[in-house]
């Protein structure tokens, strides 16, 4: 009897939408998603099966297949399954990288193998490039025309960084630096780009942009940028035309962004005819790294335009008239000199106004000043920077910032690719980063997401396939742990006292070491993250990297509402196995890391891998749950699990208040109802232990909470 259905689409376009070709599906689907180990790079979602060909309709070069030219690289495929006559509930999304034909040898029978992919899968294949943190917030505002200017040192021009621009070709003296040979300021700010050309000897940087981006500026808006450096004004040969540029038309044909060695900032018009205009003048210049930046619009025939600097300048002025589109743009147009470094670069052009991008720092959601991308975007939150890459780089990303006790700031960012830059990231904050299986979205679960979770329950019997597979390796210990601060300090954190402790065998197993780098803002963040990471690093539990559910289980189908939960349960939740055989010691709570599940119109299996989820239970502030261990107390007298409901209890005392409460007491799991006298204390406890483990344990036994407060970063 068919107990369920699966659904598989693929997107065909804007006329056919979304198809449904599960007809031509051939068996069972084959799902994979999240990762396999305890790492928190995610592995690409995965999603196979066949497809009938004998039509030719999933050859994408068949003219006579429906689907000719609407498929092909890349097609997006989405998956989604449930009970028959039942709602659906989304298993994948993702890609069909090729359709590669397969046929038998009489050539009766003709399929198309599918391995559908996630978006992580395209995301991370080839080289990506080394973005600094300027070149990724220009290039991701979408300028028409942006030259970074961060060419090598044996560079002849500055290569355009959008599709089809020619290079800034270089007239005079112009040598490109890494900016380490720049001193750009006495303070200790770090820009956030790598290199810039040196126009100091009376070099120029020119170009003319190409016709798509004249006709997208043309009649406005449009906002034309450089980067650049003017150092002490007495170091100048004379006023320095910053940056100029060409329209085809318009009141004004020719404008330029002037510093003088008066200290003047300008922004002046100049007519097809030579007459000039300052349209804005502002009384002073800075001698530093500065963002310039002229914007215009036209609405009603009145020309709107703005001069914004870095320097904090943000001027306006109108004037009747129009707009023409810009025709080409030149840095240090008149050839000034300097006695000191000129670097300039980052030269970019919108079809918008004003200029979109932040050239100045802010104060985030949490009160903090944030630095812009010139100053390296130094202090951002470790969410706030991953939101800002993913919108950078067109990347979906779906997340929920934490709430300010659980923010980790970052110092300034590096120039990296954005792989590199994202692994930065979750290295600090702990999270996980992993595909939406109902869009083509990113999610990333912040690591206060990942505490003290309620468990998605099934019962060992009858609701999982047995045996459980468990591990007990060291693979993953880490005892003893040091967090670097990139360019700062250190701490460590090691633990010796435990069966996990440092110590040479038999009195522990051995150093296992882990010294992570992490760019965190500043010294004060180490200590916690680094007992944080110890702490991880020391569960002394078994591993179940795969605990299997099969939903055509008797059990399954009779527990509808079971399983949706199950179905909804995703990478980063917790599931347990409740009632394991007494040979099970602890509870059975894993964190999902990921899953595979094998979806058929018969059978529809999911086979959950994580780590123990026991670390991250935290203790949560007078919520009336959390206690803190009581270290030192042990049993008066022998005390019998099964049998007894009284325990003599000596050592500090405990607390009678928020009651229930459980506690270890040699490995027996105990719940505690009532807790009277001084010392000794009677504990009055459940007489079914909650393990089902039933054995006498002697006096000295030490008595603990059998979950106790831990202090979650």
């Amino acid at each position: 009897m068919k107990r369920w259905q699966y659904r598989v689409e693929i997107y065909a376009g804007a006329v056919l939408d979304w198809v449904d070709i599960t007809d031509d599906v051939r068996g069972d689907l084959a799902i994979t998603r999240g990762r396999s180990g305890e790492g928190y790079r995610a592995d690409p979602g995965k999603c196979g099966f066949r497809l009938d060909n004998r039509t030719g309709r999933y050859s994408p070069r068949n003219p006579l297949s429906d689907l000719y030219g609407l498929i092909g690289k890349n097609t997006l495929i989405r998956v989604s399954a449930g009970p028959i006559g039942g709602s659906l509930v989304g298993r994948f999304f993702g890609e069909v990288p090729s359709w590669p034909p397969r046929w038998s040898l009489s050539g009766t029978d003709r399929y198309v193998d599918v391995d559908a992919a996630g978006v992580l899968r395209r995301f991370r294949q080839g080289d990506q490039p080394v973005l600094s943190p300027m070149r990724r917030t220009i290039e991701g505002s979408n300028p028409v025309a942006y030259w970074p200017g961060e060419d090598g040192v044996l560079s002849g021009q500055a290569g355009g960084a959008t599709s089809g621009l020619p290079p800034l070709a270089a007239t005079g003296v112009v040598e490109f630096k890494a900016v380490e040979n720049y001193v750009f300021a006495t303070s200790t700010t770090v820009f956030g780009t790598t290199a810039l050309a040196d126009l100091a000897a009376g070099g120029r940087l020119a170009a003319q942009l190409p016709t798509a981006a004249v006709t997208a500026t043309t009649g406005g808006p449009w906002t034309v940028h450089t980067a650049i450096l003017v150092d002490t004004l007495s170091t100048l040969s004379g006023d320095v035309v910053l940056l100029e540029w060409t329209t085809n038309g318009g009141t004004y044909t020719r404008w330029q962004v002037k510093v003088t060695t008066t200290s003047q900032t300008q922004l002046i018009g100049i007519t097809s005819g030579g007459s000039s205009t300052v349209l804005i003048n502002h009384g002073s210049a800075s001698p530093t790294f500065h963002h310039y930046a002229a914007s215009a619009s036209v609405s009603g025939g009145t020309v709107t335009v703005r001069l914004v600097t870095s320097n904090e300048v943000n001027l306006t002025t109108t004037f009747a008239g129009s707009l023409g589109g810009v025709t080409s743009v030149a840095v240090n147009a008149t050839r000034v000199t300097s006695s000191t470094t000129m670097p300039a670069g980052h030269v970019a052009v919108w079809a918008a106004a004003p200029i979109p991008i932040a050239i100045v720092g802010a104060t985030d959601s949490y009160g903090t000043f944030v630095r812009e991308s010139r100053r390296s975007n130094l202090s951002e939150t470790a969410v706030g920077r991953l939101i800002r890459l993913a919108a950078e780089t067109g990347l979906d990303l779906d997340v929920t910032p934490p709430a300010p006790d659980h923010i980790s700031r970052m110092n300034v960012q590096a120039a990296a690719s954005t792989t590199s830059a994202i692994d930065d990231i979750i290295a600090i904050d702990g999270g996980m980063l992993y595909e939406s299986r109902d869009s083509g979205a990113l999610v990333y679960r912040t690591r206060s997401e990942l505490y003290s979770q309620t468990p998605v329950a099934v019962a060992y019997a009858g609701q999982t396939t047995e045996p459980l597979d468990v591990t007990d390796n060291v693979d993953d210990i880490r005892n003893d742990v040091t967090v670097e601060r990139r360019n700062g300090s250190s701490a460590r954190a090691v633990q010796l006292d435990g069966p996990l402790a440092a110590k040479q065998p038999p009195a522990g197993i051995g150093v296992y070491s882990s010294a992570p780098t992490l760019n965190l803002l500043d010294d004060s963040q180490l200590a916690d993250l680094a007992a944080w990471m110890l702490h991880l690093g020391t569960v002394d539990e078994p591993r179940y990297p795969a605990i299997t559910c099969q939903l055509s289980a008797p059990e399954w189908l009779a527990a509808p509402a079971l399983r949706a939960q199950l179905l909804a349960l995703d990478v980063g939740g917790v599931l347990e196995v409740t009632g394991p055989p007494p040979w099970v010691s602890g509870r059975v709570r894993t964190l999902v890391t990921g899953y595979t599940e094998t979806i058929g119109e018969y059978t529809w299996s999911i086979t959950f891998t994580g780590a123990p989820a026991s670390p991250w239970d935290v203790g949560v502030y007078d919520d009336g749950v959390t206690r803190y261990d009581t270290v030192g107390s042990e049993l008066n007298a022998p005390f019998t699990s099964g049998t007894d409901t009284a325990m003599s209890v000596i050592g500090p005392t405990w607390s009678a208040v928020d009651l229930p409460l459980d506690v270890d007491v040699g490995g027996v799991w105990l719940r505690v109802t009532n807790i009277t006298g001084v010392l000794p204390q009677t504990f009055t406890v459940q007489l079914t232990p909650l393990n089902g483990v039933a054995k006498t344990l002697p006096a000295g036994t030490p008595v603990q909470l059998w979950q106790p407060a831990v202090y979650a970063p």
